[in-house]
């Protein structure tokens, strides 16, 4: 009880901790997606990442309140290491979930991943978020790897069957190469591959990536689209969210749903709607150590290495504190789901909805 209400404090109140980590364990990849926001011409991108040692250190001083991290890229299976690195974070933290963002290409590692880490942490939530951008040949073009649609696929099903603190989901980004044929692939994949557990999101300017304005509009008008038919498939049970029957559930399918509504009303005119908890509930960790508030904003907070590896002392450094405040005084505002899940979940205006969601009220 005692944990629970120190969490509570330090999400609505004093927002001192991280609660969630954007880990970007590498930015190599084996893809090469044109709305992608790494720059894999700079000969800078691959080096310097972070060892196994030094995540270690890292891991042992991120604070109280961290619940969950996800374990990003590039392609975070590129890393050979990954099951080390994931081990860092189930032995010296208290973390409940931990996200792995892929592509699906290596499924072989993806079940070894599975295979060692549910047996020795048994307690723990390990969830999978595979990207799909259209039908096998589409997808393949898209992304660059011949053979990537049927990889996904498989790796998706292979996380579906593992067990039952493992979890799998589908991604479609709607995208100016998709925006025409993502409603068809969306019926596809549930009809045809049998996915039932589905995520829509929506491309953003970021990096080296512009969206083509001629585009922009054919985007918004698809994710609008697609993201109704989502809440109204999981309404019916066609597809699944997460666990209704939990308390847990019902408030992360009532918060998804605000996201998606949030990102809906943003994306064709950005304004500011509420604080951003970015730098304070929520921060990103890049491949060479140097920790950002999220991935949209290019204000680094500074170099893990320069700290001796303690998160905690760069998190409340000078650098760090005039970040937040910064942001909060110039109402910082984007369409960055991830940093979105935290506003909500953190912002008074919100919880009416969720306390509602939660006594398995929809509102």
């Amino acid at each position: 009880m005692g944990n629970i209400v120190s969490l509570a404090a330090n999400v609505h109140l004093t927002r001192r901790y991280p609660v969630s980590i954007v880990h970007f364990v590498t930015h190599r990849c084996n893809a090469r997606c044109s709305f992608c926001f790494i720059d894999f011409d700079d000969p800078n991108t691959f080096r310097n990442e972070l060892t196994v040692e030094e995540i270690d250190r890292i891991t042992t001083s991120l604070g109280p309140s961290l619940q969950n991290v996800n374990l990003t890229g590039g392609e975070p299976f590129a890393r050979k290491e990954l099951i080390d690195i994931a081990r860092c974070y189930f032995r010296n933290t208290q973390i409940r979930s931990l996200f792995i963002t892929s592509n699906g290409s290596l499924p072989d590692r993806i079940e070894k991943f599975l295979a060692t880490l549910t047996e020795e942490f048994s307690d723990r939530k390990i969830i999978f978020s595979f990207s799909i951008d259209g039908f096998p040949e589409d997808h393949d073009r898209i992304r660059k790897i011949e053979g990537l649609f049927e990889n996904t696929m498989k790796s998706y099903h292979q996380v579906r069957r593992f067990s039952q603190n493992a979890q799998a989901n589908i991604s479609i980004t709607v995208s100016h190469d998709n925006y025409a044929t993502a409603p068809n692939i969306y019926d596809a994949l549930i009809e045809k591959y049998g996915v039932r557990s589905l995520t829509v999101g929506v491309v953003r300017d970021e990096g080296v990536y512009r969206i083509p304005m001629e585009h922009k509009r054919a985007i918004h008008a698809t994710y609008s689209a697609l993201i109704g038919r989502l809440l109204a498939d999981m309404k019916s049970g066609r597809l699944e969210g997460y666990d209704r029957g939990s308390l847990q559930g019902r408030l992360m399918n009532k918060k998804n749903a605000l996201v998606y509504s949030i990102v809906r009303d943003q994306y064709m005119e950005p304004h500011y709607i509420s604080p951003c908890r970015a730098g304070s509930l929520f921060g990103i960790i890049n491949a060479d150590g140097v920790v950002r508030p999220c991935e949209i904003l290019d204000r680094p907070l500074g170099n893990l290495r320069d700290y001796d590896y303690d998160f905690m002392r760069l998190w409340q450094d000078k650098t760090a504190q005039e970040t937040r405040t910064w942001i909060r005084k110039t109402n910082c505002h984007c369409t960055y789901e991830c940093a979105w899940s935290f506003n909500i979940l953190s912002t008074l205006r919100y919880q009416p909805a969720l306390v509602a969601a939660a006594l398995g009220k929809d509102v």
